[in-house]
């Protein structure tokens, strides 16, 4: 099976060796044929030339530079089409660089696809998630999140803000994905309701979220407006 994990970068120098590592791991245990696309928005930090040295050493590495900070939702939409068009994969994953998602799951998001769902999405909200090094302030933020979320927007799935998803090639093929109009991180709840408005089968695996060790969060409190404000739209878009 063809595989592509899609990673948008800004700022993430320390954690994106240790997380290539770790994700070239899993596809040599498990005989996967996988790239890792890396989507840098122009990192200060370096991010983005490191990208391309961990490039010439390994193949499968794959890196789109952007000319600046343009958002993790359009980042994502770049990697995708990078994962169909010029990877052909079967299945195209996101993550986030920052190490909080554990690429040890990796095969289980490929188990639930092989057993018929369409869109897999790495849960901290079903039996078997969980997260770590959370205070209750922001563990209550996140559950509320999901649930107005889920609410709001009628979809049934518990963990809407995840980042860590696994789609069918054919799923992001029939989504217009240029009519997604998020930039930000309610990218991730806006393509959740088109692919379940479509029809598409959504599963749920269990992750353990693990809170980053290096480097800063980039949820801002702008963020959290468009979240809202992303959620009102589509509840009454017409």
């Amino acid at each position: 099976m063809n595989i592509s994990i899609v990673v948008p970068t800004y700022n993430e120098i320390e954690s994106l060796p240790i997380l290539v590592d770790k994700i070239l791991d899993v596809f040599g245990t498990n005989d996967l044929d996988g790239h890792i696309i890396v989507v840098d928005d122009n990192s200060p930090d370096g991010t983005g030339k490191l990208a391309d040295e961990l490039s010439r050493r390994d193949g499968r590495i794959q890196v789109i530079h952007r000319t600046g900070k343009l958002g993790i939702g359009t980042a994502h939409i770049r990697g995708f089409r990078h994962g169909i068009d010029v990877n052909d994969s079967d299945l195209i994953f996101s993550m986030d660089s920052d190490l909080s998602h554990d690429p040890e799951y990796i095969p289980d998001f490929i188990s639930m696809c092989d057993n018929g769902f369409d869109v897999v999405v790495g849960s901290r909200y079903i039996r078997g998630g969980g997260v770590e090094n959370w205070g209750l302030h922001r563990r209550a933020m996140s559950r509320g999140a999901n649930l107005v979320a889920s609410t709001v927007l009628g979809v049934a799935v518990g963990d809407m803000t995840t980042g860590y998803r696994c789609y069918r090639k054919a799923v992001l093929q029939e989504l217009d994905l240029d009519s997604i109009r998020s930039d930000g991180y309610s990218f991730l709840e806006e393509i959740l309701f088109y692919c379940d408005q479509k029809g598409f089968r959504i599963g749920e695996t269990p992750i353990i979220f693990v809170d980053r060790t290096h480097g800063s969060s980039k949820l801002s409190k702008a963020e959290m407006g468009k979240f809202i404000l992303t959620l009102l739209r589509l509840r009454f878009r017409n």
